[in-house]
């Protein structure tokens, strides 16, 4: 019940975390965790949807933790238009929103947490290269953890 309830604070303030509405024709939201506001737009364009796609492909397992949302960093809120079908190992459904949360501390891996169309959402660890993406779109920090959670033994 405690995971339910806070899916569903993540999804409240995913969708109120800003005054003004940004729609998928705008570009995809760039946060900072610790401030609690938007601090850049990125144009949604074919590449910026192909990207998600790879992130979606590249999933290697569900979050481990309840704590989906690091205390800083950044998130990206990128909605799909087209939404993406997706059937795999953890999750089978039309993906209609993705939000990437990316932080510095060592003990936060990328995590991507994803809602379908069906009502789902699913909190899942990525393995891929980030750094380009947050290069190419004047997002990158040395000290965000980029790493790859370590395999279960």
């Amino acid at each position: 019940m405690k995971k339910l309830m806070f899916v569903v604070t993540i999804i409240v303030q995913l969708i109120c975390f800003n005054d003004q509405t940004v729609h998928a024709f705008d570009g995809a939201e760039v946060f900072d965790i610790q401030k609690g506001e938007v601090i850049k737009i990125i144009k949604n364009s074919a590449n910026l949807q192909s990207e998600v796609e790879k992130w979606l492909s590249s999933i290697a397992g569900t979050v481990g933790s309840l704590k989906m949302e690091p205390d800083s960093g950044i998130g990206l809120k990128i909605e799909l238009v087209p939404p993406l079908k997706v059937e795999n190992q953890w999750i089978t459904g039309t993906v209609t929103e993705v939000a990437l949360f990316i932080s510095e501390k060592e003990t936060y891996y990328p995590t991507l947490l994803i809602f379908t169309k069906e009502n789902s959402v699913i909190a899942v660890n990525i393995q891929y290269d980030l750094m380009m993406f947050l290069k190419k779109n004047k997002l990158f920090k040395p000290e965000f953890n980029l790493n790859n959670p370590p395999k279960d033994k």
